[in-house]
């Protein structure tokens, strides 16, 4: 056994080398070691040494050894005890600055932060490694710099972030970086929040006082230095403290926040490379701080991550997917499960419910009821500690109000609370202490502190006790849900969804069988006090959304009914997440007379590369878990017997989304009446491949709003839903198919049902549906059988003047009922005018006509001039906008409008008139008792006696109004949508 242990060489610059658990290896062998006499040149310390070493297999150390021991002489050896150096070593006391050492020292912190995670931690790596690749310079496979300065990763709380972060530090401590930094400084905001002003230096070197001789060297290698800035958001500096009073000297006393504004802002170290973590609620410092930097957004859990956690955290197969499943239901909660901890929460919370052979399935409904099961299931029944939750859960308010994740011992004290009192909460990872910032907690997540803040306003208040809070910023629970605070503080979003949730009676008596502490009675009547959904008297989109979530967390069907009640008529946007608590309030909404539904697309996050198939997959995904919801809610159009209103706009719906809305519709009990086209938006929705989107754009037709359904991309069998529909459906009036491409298939049974003498529908709008001349032939057919067809627009369409002459051969017949004919940009040239006055002079039911943007031509102009003459025309509105009539023409107009006693509309917008043509037209517009009402036309120089005989026309024919079209014509076009609905 070696009884002494001093060496006479370097061994401090050797052990250096070794890790944490290699140097308890070392101590423990160094006592074990037996030399025998074989080696008579070698002191037995120097031998021990080595043969430790080689036992480690570290040659590369005994080698070094050997080599040092070759090149001195002994009486330049100054001996040292091997187990002091130990001691000196792992107590970081050596001296100044070393490289190895202050990395083996890093890389036991972040290797102890990095297994902080509860559960399983296979697919944190997982994640871990997949953002890591995103980060120019800890990307093997990048090709060598130069990289940007600056790389922030941004996403919302717990998804990843500082894993990421203390990720990078452990592989800067292990040499697994690209670029090859020699320094790297972890600062964490959250500590620094806390420091006051001080020098750049005396910041980042805080915690290694015996580096104060080696801080100017270090400082002027800035490209050489690494800073990882975790928790931007943290700071807590007021908007634009950070680009104030900016500094360049690293010995200048300045308060934290503008000391690192000056290095993001390149002002101090500018070569140095930057890599800052940040919720979104802080970009926007950020954007105006950080100089070119490449913004990567972390998205945590992937759906596959998910899966595989699920998996591994319960072992069997079949319970593992079943819980997956559950969640997968509820895609609030599923959106929720891309933070790591809530995944743990939910497998924690399952797998004990299915231990104890209960049904899972009620637990994952809302976000509020897994949570207080998991809370409760902490905890034996019984466990007195309602003092230490009320102390939790107002320390929850405190800092969610105060937008502040993170508890410090002062906060602790300022409510009474010892760690004690806590360490409940610590030992179940519900509260977390902070490996970095000793004396700091956090929630294991945000939204269970969101939880937390809820139960702090929902428990009832003990008579000591101040409702508010202390001194501290805590609003009552009418502040917590106003649009202002929610804006300013978008975490007390889910704070008040989980106020909500709270309302639910079982759930009361489940948290006081666990806690022994009581709901306030009150809770419901707060709850009917929160005006969030109406104001002054008309629905508030965002504020309505916002209160469907809250009241679907209730599961309260009273509360709903009675909230839902003062509704008439309602606006939804949904997406995955808002069908649910959409289609669970909405049927409780018995007064409802008229529905605005929009179905938003999904997109994929970014930085996520994704296949079509994989993206068409989870579409599909997605599609199977909004159809029992979907169902749901389109059940309320045979349910609601005063709702007659229904629009779909600039929706995704897929085959059988539509299937159930257009079976729903046929439904002897659906009292829907219309579908109308309103005014075009100014994009179309681009569609998903597989996938077709349905449109319905509602318009005000008084005294009725009334819903139009476009189906578009649409296949036979998605056509044949509709048809079916539109037979069975007595009360639906109005459809409008817009922007769909009506092929063969679908435009046979479209013609069918329309010959169909079930079909009542009066309004059809085939507007830019790819119809052509030979369509024409069929649509003069159902013309001519139709009984209640009176408006059609087959505007946008090639339509040309052999498709004009199919359509007047059907309107030609005394059966014919159509009244409405819209043929804008149709390709129509004076041939086609022929046929159209030819019909005009006979006794048509034709009584508006829409011939906009057709160049018709001066021929075209004078055949429906001379119909138009004629006693038994029976057209009361006539659009030319945009027909190209030359001022010439005008003559034919005046004609016209001498001798026709039934017109009341002319639109002539967009025409180059000149002055003499509208010099004409009014002359001939001065004479008394004309019946028109409405004329547009364009005016390039309106002179003093054009304004004389506007006012003569006036005088004579005050019944007429002209429009001039001075301010923006083209937001009027096409007017005949005026007579459409």
């Amino acid at each position: 056994m070696v009884s002494s242990t001093q060496v006479n060489f370097n061994l401090q610059a050797l052990l250096e080398q070794l890790s944490q658990d290699e140097l308890s290896k070392f101590k423990s062998l160094l006592r074990t070691v037996s030399l025998g006499n074989e080696v008579q040149k070698i002191p037995q310390k120097e031998l021990a040494t080595i043969q430790v070493f080689e036992k480690m297999h570290r040659v590369d150390l005994s080698e070094r050894a050997k080599d040092e021991l070759r090149g001195i002489t002994r009486k330049e050896r100054q001996p040292l005890d091997v187990e002091e150096m130990l001691e000196r070593f792992k107590a970081g006391t050596l001296g100044g600055y070393n490289e190895n050492r202050y990395r083996l020292i890093l890389k036991t912190k972040f290797r102890e932060m990095w297994q902080s995670w509860p559960g399983d931690r296979k697919e944190v790596r997982v994640m871990a490694e997949r953002y890591r690749m995103l980060i120019p310079f800890s990307n093997p496979r990048m090709l060598p710099g130069p990289f940007s300065h600056t790389v922030v990763l941004h996403s919302p709380a717990g998804l990843g972030k500082t894993t990421l972060a203390n990720k990078l530090m452990l592989d800067w401590t292990e040499d697994n970086l690209i670029q090859k930094f020699k320094y790297a400084f972890y600062l964490s905001c959250r500590e620094l929040n806390r420091l006051g002003p001080c020098s750049f230096a005396e910041m980042v070197f805080r915690d290694w006082p015996e580096w104060q001789d080696d801080i100017p060297h270090i400082l002027a290698q800035a490209q050489k230095i690494l800073f990882v800035i975790d928790g931007f958001d943290e700071l807590g500096a007021p908007p634009g403290a950070l680009i104030q009073d900016l500094c360049g000297d690293w010995e200048q006393q300045k308060p934290v926040p503008v000391l690192l504004g000056s290095l993001l802002k390149r002002k101090m170290l500018p070569k140095a490379a930057l890599l800052v973590t940040t919720r979104p609620s802080a970009l926007r410092d950020l954007r105006f701080l950080a100089e070119q930097p490449i913004y990567i957004r972390v998205e945590g859990f992937l759906e596959e991550d998910r899966r595989a956690y699920f998996l591994r955290h319960f072992g069997d197969e079949d319970q593992a997917m079943r819980a997956f499943e559950l969640m997968r239901s509820n895609a609030a909660l599923f959106q929720l499960g891309s933070a790591p901890a809530v995944c743990w929460i939910v497998c924690t919370t399952l797998k004990l419910q299915m231990e104890k052979g209960e049904d899972p399935a009620p637990t994952c409904l809302t976000s509020t009821g897994l949570f207080l099961r998991f809370l409760c299931s902490q905890f034996p029944q019984g466990a007195q500690l309602q003092g230490a939750l009320r102390a939790l859960s107002h320390l929850a308010a405190q800092g969610l109000w105060a937008q502040m994740s993170v508890l410090h011992g002062e906060d602790l004290e300022r409510v009474g609370v010892q760690e004690s009192d806590l360490r409940p909460f610590l030992d179940r990872d519900i509260l977390r202490q902070d490996r970095v910032s000793k004396g700091c907690y956090s929630f294991i997540h945000l939204s269970f502190q969101q939880f937390l803040t809820a139960l702090f306003y929902a428990l009832e208040k003990e008579e000591e006790e101040d409702r508010d809070g202390h001194a501290w910023d805590i609003g009552d629970v009418q502040k917590m849900l106003t649009r202002e605070e929610r804006l300013r503080n978008p975490d007390l979003i889910q704070a008040g969804r989980f106020f909500f949730g709270l309302a639910n009676e079982k759930r009361a008596k489940e948290l006081e069988a666990t806690f022994g502490c009581q709901m306030s009675p009150e809770i419901k009547q707060e709850l009917l006090r929160c005006d969030v959904s109406r104001k002054n008297g008309h629905s508030m989109v965002a504020d309505l959304k916002e209160l469907l979530c809250c009241l679907y967390e209730s599961q309260e069907d009273e509360l709903v009914k009675e909230v839902m009640a003062q509704f008439k008529e309602i606006t939804l946007h949904l997406n995955a997440v808002d069908i649910a608590p959409s289609s669970f309030c909405v049927k409780h909404c018995r007064n409802l007379q008229k529905m605005s539904l929009q179905v938003i697309k999904e997109t994929l996050p970014e930085n996520v590369a994704a296949s079509e198939s994989n993206a068409e997959a989870e579409r599909s995904q997605d599609d199977q878990d909004m159809l029992p919801f979907w169902t749901d809610l389109c059940s309320i159009f045979g349910s609601n017997k005063d709702l007659m209103g229904l629009e779909i706009n600039n929706s995704f719906l897929s085959a059988s989304l539509v299937k159930i809305l257009c079976e729903q519709i046929a439904s002897d009990n659906c009292h829907l009446q219309r579908v109308v086209h309103p005014p075009r938006p100014a994009n179309l929705c681009a569609f998903s491949r597989g996938c077709f989107a349905t449109f319905a754009r509602l318009v005000t037709c008084p005294p009725l709003r009334l819903p139009k359904l476009v189906s578009c991309s649409a296949t036979t069998q998605q056509w044949a839903d509709l048809s079916l529909a539109l037979e069975a459906n007595q009360s639906l009036m109005c459809v409008n198919l817009s922007d769909n491409e009506l092929l063969d298939e679908g435009a046979k049974l479209l013609y069918t049902t329309l010959r169909h003498p079930k079909c009542f529908l009066q309004r059809l709008s085939l507007e830019n549906c790819h119809l052509t001349e030979a369509n024409c032939k069929d649509l003069a057919a159902v013309l001519v059988v139709s009984r209640e067809l009176t408006h059609l627009c087959l505007a946008k369409n090639s339509l040309k003047d052999t498709g004009v002459k199919f359509l007047c051969e059907g309107l030609s017949y005394p059966e014919c009922k159509l009244q409405a004919l819209v043929l804008w940009n149709c390709d129509i040239t004076s041939d086609g005018c022929c046929s159209l006055a030819k019909l005009l002079q006979e006794k048509s039911s034709l009584s508006c006509l829409d011939l906009g943007l057709n160049h018709i031509g001066v021929t075209g102009v004078k055949v429906l001039c001379e119909a138009l003459s004629k006693p038994l025309c029976n057209l009361r509105c006539l659009w030319l906008w945009g027909c190209s009539i030359p001022p010439f023409s005008c003559e034919d107009l005046c004609s016209a409008l001498s001798c026709n006693q039934s017109l009341i509309t002319l639109d002539l917008g967009q025409n180059p008139l000149g002055s003499s043509g509208v010099k004409m037209l009014f002359k001939t517009l001065t004479r008394p008792n004309g019946t028109l009402q409405t004329l547009r036309l364009k005016i390039d120089d309106f002179n003093d006696e054009l304004h004389k005989l506007l006012e003569e026309i006036e005088e004579n024919n005050p019944q007429l109004i002209i429009d001039t079209e001075k301010h923006d014509p083209w937001k009027k076009r096409p007017s005949s949508h005026d007579f459409m609905i």
